[in-house]
């Protein structure tokens, strides 16, 4: 089954780098994810400006002259990313931050108070992804556990 959806990209144009973030079911959502992700980074941009390209591409630039977001459509086979999850409990999360040499001063996802947990599946939109990291005690993404 084909669908549509919109795909982030953050791109950085003087180093030729381009990093997917996370797809959606509709443009207002991925608009929203980028959103949220600057409130979980605690950016305030005020300048901010909306361009439509020629390949019906969703660009964003936020005041940066090489960064930008561009917010593509596209089709995939298949589903997005489930966005629900259940929580693991404390002994599993004990066993994970025991087995990972975790800092007290990180968080597993399952440790962090919801409106945190929140904010960061409407991000990625993906309860896998969003388990792959670890984070502050604000929510901020900080490392990815493999590479702990």
């Amino acid at each position: 089954m084909t669908q549509t959806i919109y795909t982030n990209y953050w791109i950085d144009k003087q180093n030729d780098i381009r990093k997917e973030h996370a797809s959606f079911k509709t443009e207002e959502e991925a608009i929203n994810a980028i959103e949220r992700w600057w409130e979980i980074k605690g950016e305030n941009h005020e300048d901010i400006k909306q361009y439509r390209t020629n390949t019906g591409a969703l660009e964003i630039d936020y005041g940066f002259e090489h960064y930008f977001y561009r917010i593509e459509k596209r089709e995939i086979e298949g589903q997005l990313p489930a966005i629900s999850y259940k929580l693991k409990t404390p002994k599993e999360i004990e066993a994970k931050r025991s087995q990972l040499m975790l800092d007290e001063d990180y968080f597993l996802f399952d440790e962090l108070p919801e409106p945190y947990r929140d904010r960061l599946i409407e991000t990625m939109a993906d309860a896998q992804k969003v388990r792959e990291w670890s984070y502050t005690d604000k929510g901020v993404p900080v490392l990815k556990l493999k590479d702990i």
